[in-house]
């Protein structure tokens, strides 16, 4: 019988701009956020297109995800 974990302690993260004054454009932040982070980012937008489901415990304190590069992909 195969048993799939079911993961319900997940939280959808999206990629998203913000305004940097340095060049008055609008920038591609480097990692992840939840919606509820962007939010409450002065001067930030979602890209809704982005979103990806990750486990609640990956984010930091500031509701931000980064990926960590390991140079392989998922094997199972």
């Amino acid at each position: 019988m195969n048993i799939r974990k079911h993961h319900t302690d997940t939280v959808t993260v999206f990629g998203f701009r913000t305004f940097d004054p340095a060049t008055c454009e609008m920038q591609v932040a480097p990692y992840k956020a939840t919606r509820e982070a962007v939010a409450a980012m002065r001067l930030a937008e979602p890209l809704v297109a982005t979103g990806e489901d990750v486990p609640r415990d990956a984010l930091d304190d500031r509701g931000r995800y980064r990926r960590v590069a390991t140079g392989w992909g998922a094997l199972a």
